[in-house]
This record gives C-alpha cells, structure tokens and sequence, in this order.
C-alpha cells in the first residue's frame, strides 16, 4: 500500500511534462532540423562531386 502512495505521488508531479515534450519538440527539435536538412544536403553533394573528381581525374 505504501509504494500505491508514491506512484500516486509521482503521478501528480508528472502533470505538465508531456506539454513540455512539444514545446522542446517545437521549439528546439523543428528549428535545428530546418537549419540541419538543407546543410546535410550541401555536404552531400559536395562529398559527391570530391568522388567524381577523383573518379574522373585520371581520364581527363
């Protein structure tokens, strides 16, 4: 019965951590995704056109 007590307890104290949860989801994950998304994009194509240097450097 005793433990009942502290999972009621720890319940309440919970209340409001599921709203924080969308407010760090909105206010921390969505930004660093919109600045991350077109810079990985950049990183990539540029990692694409080292390889094709190095691929095609030889027959040139």
């Amino acid at each position: 019965m005793h433990q009942r007590i502290i999972s009621t307890q720890n319940h309440q104290n919970r209340r409001g951590v599921s709203t924080l949860d969308y407010v760090l989801v909105l206010g921390v994950v969505m930004p660093l995704a919109v600045i991350v998304v077109p810079t990985s994009i950049r990183i990539v194509r540029a990692a694409y056109e080292m390889v094709v240097v190095m691929i095609a450097w030889p027959f040139m």
